[in-house]
């Protein structure tokens, strides 16, 4: 999933059902058959923007065999508007006979759920635009199906949770269903980094943040349990690199159109992203990419209105937890080409190296830049890096009325905004022990870099850049 961390720029950045279901997966069985069947899957995901990406990258496989798909209701997207979306992106790669349900709407207790804004731009499906999907949502519950599906399975099913874990506990409260999967893959919590949860939450991740009850029943289940959390999700952000091979070669699959179709509507490549999900689906599918250990954890549950309430979902390390196999790093160009490969159905691609340009450094104590100090308006990449235990901000804007870096520094002694004549075009924010890759378009003028840490009421400003126009 995804951060409470908001990102903002001025230019791109935006965020009879049990018998029909058996007949489904028992078809879907049949059409397999062979000396390699491949894996039957299930999905509970809740329809943000890296859920898509990973649906596409699993629907492409064919060593998977997708044969249902939940939206959970306490996640991003509303159902039924997040399964009308994960509708029409199951008709457009093929797979219009993978049934999908909506999960209940709340968490199994608390209150904690996505902004409304956030949920607001997944139910209109990013801006995406697909073809209408020409059949409706099952009418039984997202557990419903799920049950139905893996008990019909003559072979034991694995379930990927790209959501609040809500479908999958109260799933797991049936004793058959849980002799007939082989193993859970979810995305979420934060081992041994810190959360994304932002202000009050900052050990949390949000997933499990949501319903930190669900989360504990699942991981205390008993099962094969694969978690990747933020700690392997931080080495994997969303590039501009990424972003050009496939604006070069999404042509070749229509899930490769779809994915750069919802770049290109989010502006995702900006910067402030994660590939979350996508991660979770390549260590279902492909997990050379990612490096794992074994740990025992337990989710943090504490009586709401209490100061410890701040800590619910905070997954930790205890010696009487469950033991869970942990994903801690990623090899992020392995990764990108394991993604792009499946994606666009094996056709040969290249993304670009990383360019030498700018970069904005946080080492736990200080801010620093390296980079030139003058050079042409337009659009420009550079990178953060985060090696402190806090969230690093940043906000790039230009000086205007003659004014100077010394007039600006007396105002971030205690920051809380700028004057007027600092007029900001950029601003993002990079999380622990993390590096980004940013694309901003710079005016011409004399640019500042202003830079603080979570929990700080001060900031640091980095400059000038003199810009210069055209190229």
């Amino acid at each position: 999933m995804r951060s409470l961390i908001t990102l903002t720029t001025s230019v791109l950045l935006a965020l009879g059902i049990a018998a029909g279901a058996g007949t489904v997966a028992n078809v879907r069985e049949a059409k397999s058959a062979g000396p390699a069947l491949p894996t039957p899957v299930v999905v509970d995901t809740d329809m943000s923007t890296d859920d898509v990406l990973a649906l596409l990258y699993l629907l492409q496989r064919p060593d998977l065999d997708v044969r249902a798909v939940t939206v959970s209701g306490t996640g991003l997207a509303h159902c039924p508007a997040g399964a009308r979306n994960a509708l029409e992106l199951l008709a457009l790669t093929g797979h219009g006979d993978v049934p999908v349900a909506c999960g209940r709407p709340t968490p199994l207790s608390g209150f904690n759920q996505f902004p409304a804004p956030w949920r607001a731009a997944a139910d209109a499906f990013f801006g995406l635009e697909l073809h209408p999907a020409l059949r409706d949502v099952d009418h039984g519950s997202a557990v419903d199906l799920l049950r139905a599906v893996v008990q019909s399975s003559a072979r034991k099913v694995t379930l990927l949770s790209l959501a609040p874990l809500t479908d999958t506990a109260e799933l797991l409260d049936d004793p058959l269903v849980k002799t007939k999967l082989e193993a859970l893959f979810v995305m979420g919590g934060a081992v041994g980094v810190p959360g994304n949860g932002g202000p009050g939450h900052e050990n949390v991740e949000f997933n499990l943040w949501v319903d930190p009850a669900a989360a504990q029943k699942v991981l205390s289940s008993g099962l094969p349990i694969t978690l990747v959390p933020l700690d392997a999700t931080n080495d994997v952000p969303v590039t501009i690199y990424l972003a050009t091979a496939l604006q070069r070669y999404h042509y070749a699959s229509r899930a490769g159109t779809a994915a750069w179709d919802l770049f290109a509507s989010t502006g995702m490549f900006s910067g402030g992203q994660y590939f979350w999900d996508p991660l979770a689906a390549v260590a279902l599918a492909d997990p050379s990419a990612l490096v794992f250990t074994q740990e025992r954890l337990r989710v943090v549950m504490a009586p709401l209105g209490t100061a410890a309430a701040r800590s619910n979902g905070r997954t930790i390390r205890t010696s009487d937890g469950a033991e869970v196999r942990v994903a801690v790093r990623a090899n992020r160009q392995a990764f990108e080409h394991a993604f792009l490969d499946t994606l666009l159905g094996g056709t040969a691609f290249i993304i670009p190296p990383a360019r030498a340009g700018a970069t904005i450094t946080h080492d736990g104590r200080h801010h620093s830049y390296v980079g030139p100090r003058r050079g042409p308006s337009g659009e420009v990449v550079f990178d953060t890096v985060n090696r402190g235990g806090r969230t690093s901000s940043f906000v790039v804007g230009r000086l205007i009325k003659r004014k100077t870096v010394a007039d600006l520094r007396p105002y971030l002694r205690d920051y809380h905004g700028t004057p007027s004549w600092f007029v900001p075009e950029m601003r993002g924010e990079t999380p622990p022990r993390s590096r980004m890759t940013w694309v901003a378009y710079l005016a011409p003028g004399r640019t500042v870099l202003i830079c603080s840490t979570a929990g700080s009421k001060a900031a640091a400003a980095l400059g000038p850049i003199t810009v210069v126009r055209g190229r």
